[in-house]
């Protein structure tokens, strides 16, 4: 978005810039004709109009590019339209100045290139073409009629066609060359700018995606040195809560609620077995699909692989139909499963009134379609808009990192799909994941 705007902004300042120079061009020109060379021109006044005008509408242009600098937000279709314009005029004027001065006598007919040239750098393609084809309407006009000068006319072998009745050979020459001309330049012109743009979207692509990969390792190390932190302590509770509860199986006490302590330090093992097998996971992968085999799975042992290890999963319902149960899809299986987990998860933690979150898996002739619907509070458009942002998150301190969707995302744009979120606030929340039928790492 950045250098879009800085480039639109370069092209109006050299458009200004040249038609200040255009002005005062044409004014030395007048100048040096009138008094210079002692030409007579019939219709001074109407050049000299032509010359203010295009001045007067410069200093608007002028106005409207310091206020166009201060916009926040602002529509591409907006400055071609403005800039489209603009050059329209200075087709017409130029024109009017030949009109006055000759018609296609006059050797600065030429400059018609260098209105199709700019508008073929500057404007959009159909603006550009546009533009070609009046001014071959306008190159066509002139050679019908235009004022004659006897200057430039010595032989008089181009007399407008109004006056000899049909044209000749060398004006019907003269009209094809530059239609064909004119053309060919705005053709590779607008292609040439096409492939530039191209190049740089693809540049500004591979940047993004080289930032991305940046931040995903940066969060690998993270994880990695968190898990191998935490190892040692967790182990060692395990340990201790081992021991407590092998000494009470070998001594029971007589205490009645001895055996809810039991039970609560029997619970406390399993979930610290919980911990470390999830801290091995992120150890081993921290969401970077490439560091997983690709194995085919059905859809019925995935969704399967989703749901296990969710505390919450009573609160889900699947919705898959026998023929897509059995589909096979090639994918790295833990990665995907962890990936697709923690969007379940936050959509069973966007209830808070546990009313359920709806899965449902569709198959289509070329991709896979996982739709994850919650009936929770929603979001916000501005909060729609960075859902994907690492470390957002609009859960309370304490309870979320804000790293479960953007990890989701990456992992899932890896294998050559793509996640979308639908949220109305006070409606709840659907989240669209797409995924080829045979997904490539």
């Amino acid at each position: 978005m950045f250098q879009q705007r800085h480039r639109l902004l370069v092209n109006a300042t050299w458009i200004i810039k040249l038609r200040w120079l255009a002005v005062t061009g044409q004014l030395l020109t007048i100048a040096a004709v009138a008094y210079g060379l002692g030409i007579e021109l019939r219709m001074t006044w109407a050049l000299l109009v032509v010359i203010l005008t295009t001045a007067v509408s410069n200093l608007l242009l002028m106005v409207w590019l310091r206020h166009w600098r201060q916009l926040v937000n602002y529509e591409a279709w907006h400055w071609h339209l403005v800039l489209g314009l603009v050059m329209l005029m200075d087709l017409f004027s130029l024109t009017t100045l030949l009109f006055a001065t000759g018609g296609t006598n006059n050797p600065f007919w030429v400059f018609y290139y260098v209105n199709v040239s700019l508008a073929a750098l500057v404007l959009s393609r159909n603006w550009a073409w546009a533009i070609n084809l009046l001014s071959v309407a306008c190159f066509g006009f002139l050679l019908f009629e235009h004022i004659e000068l006897r200057e430039l006319m010595p032989t008089g072998w181009q007399t407008s066609i109004r006056q000899t009745g049909a044209p000749s050979l060398h004006q019907l020459g003269l009209l094809m060359g530059y239609t064909l001309s004119s053309g060919i330049l705005v053709y590779f012109v607008t292609r040439l700018t096409g492939e530039v743009e191209q190049q740089e979207e693809n540049l500004r692509q591979a940047q993004q995606n080289q930032a991305r990969s940046e931040k995903l390792e940066a969060l690998g190390t993270l994880a990695a040195g968190t898990a191998h932190e935490l190892a040692t302590p967790l182990s060692t509770i395990a340990v201790v809560a081992g021991d407590v509860a092998k000494f009470f199986d070998d001594h029971p006490p007589d205490h009645p609620d001895a055996q809810d302590v039991v039970e609560d330090i029997r619970l406390i093992r399993s979930q610290l077995d919980r911990c470390r097998s999830i801290l091995n996971r992120m150890a081993g992968q921290a969401g970077q699909a490439i560091g997983e085999s690709i194995r085919p799975i059905s859809m019925s042992e995935f969704w399967e692989l989703v749901l296990a290890d969710l505390p919450d999963r009573n609160h889900v319902r699947l919705r898959m139909e026998s023929d897509v149960a059995t589909e096979l899809t090639a994918a790295p299986v833990v990665v995907l499963s962890q990936a697709v987990r923690g969007l379940v998860q936050n959509a069973i933690d966007a209830d808070p009134q546990r009313r359920g979150v709806q899965v449902s898996v569709e198959r289509f002739a070329q991709h896979l379609t996982w739709e994850i619907a919650d009936l929770g509070e929603g979001m916000a458009p501005e909060v729609l808009k960075r859902v994907s942002e690492p470390f957002f998150t609009t859960k309370p301190t304490g309870k979320g990192m804000g790293l479960g969707v953007f990890l989701a995302k990456n992992v899932i744009e890896r294998l050559e799909g793509s996640i979308d979120f639908q949220s109305t606030a006070g409606q709840g929340t659907k989240v669209t994941i797409r995924l080829p039928r045979c997904a490539r790492a």
